[in-house]
């Protein structure tokens, strides 16, 4: 199914390119792993992550979250491809076999309890699959440190109308003015195409939570035209999750967040 819903993304992100170049592909993966579990899943998340990174894996990117505030999936999973051709390419269990059977005995059976203690956190899970283009659905401060805890909010609504002019509204209205005056790390929009979700995700990167509750009490209004076109697109009730930021990819490894991990 998998394959099918990416060679299907393929021809998508082909007509898409056309209009706006350089579309990226991103598989969310979403969690309800009991809070008092969410370290140990940390735990051995990172290790499987790590084992299973070889030639064949085609990420060009990947981040993990964990909730902090407001209901929703406890952990978040996301995987970044340079385009749905790479998404369809990308083989984890290529890697876990070969590595799997190159291990000695004793490591072998160690590695198979620890995919198969990993693999439950896994049950009831659910994904999507989203698009954006970063040449124009994103911003961000320069040279930033990603390798800290930031605090990483999203936004989830629907509409009626145009998914892109509404991404486009909230991207004046809120985003590029909070980047610009240095409260906002970076942020962004995505949009929906396959599985369970939202036709736009709004994201913002912030330092800590005095700063995005700054943005919220702020509410960067010096561009009330965008966010006019933002709120009369709105359909329905929206979603907000507030989360932090667990580790990202980095030189072929999980790199949790922090200088001392």
């Amino acid at each position: 199914m998998k394959n099918l819903l990416l060679s299907i993304s393929m021809l998508f992100c082909a007509l898409l390119s056309a209009q706006n170049p350089v579309p990226k592909i991103m598989e969310t993966t979403y969690l309800d792993v009991h809070p008092t579990k969410i370290s140990r899943f940390i735990e051995l998340h990172k290790i499987m992550f790590d084992f299973t990174m070889g030639e064949e894996r085609t990420l060009e990117d990947y981040w993990v979250y964990r909730l902090w505030y407001d209901s929703g999936a406890t952990i978040v999973i996301m995987n970044i491809y340079p385009s749905a051709e790479a998404a369809v390419k990308d083989d984890f269990w290529a890697v876990m076999r070969r590595k799997m059977n190159a291990l000695p005995e004793e490591e072998k059976e160690t590695m198979r309890n620890t995919f198969q203690e990993w693999w439950t956190f896994f049950d009831g899970h659910t994904d999507e699959m989203r698009t954006w283009n970063p040449e124009t659905d994103f911003v961000g401060k320069p040279n930033v440190d990603w390798d800290i805890p930031f605090v990483f909010v999203t936004g989830n609504y629907n509409t009626a109308g145009n998914m892109r002019k509404m991404g486009k509204a909230y991207m004046d209205w809120q985003t590029r003015p909070n980047v610009e005056d240095g409260i906002q790390l970076g942020g962004g929009v995505t949009y929906h195409y396959k599985g369970t979700g939202s036709d736009i995700q709004l994201f913002g990167g912030f330092k800590n939570i005095q700063e995005f509750a700054t943005t919220v009490s702020t509410q960067a209004s010096d561009n009330p035209e965008a966010r006019k076109t933002f709120w009369s697109m709105v359909d329905v009730a929206h979603a907000d999750q507030i989360y932090v930021h667990v580790g990202h990819l980095e030189e072929g490894v999980l790199n949790l967040a922090g200088k001392d991990k």
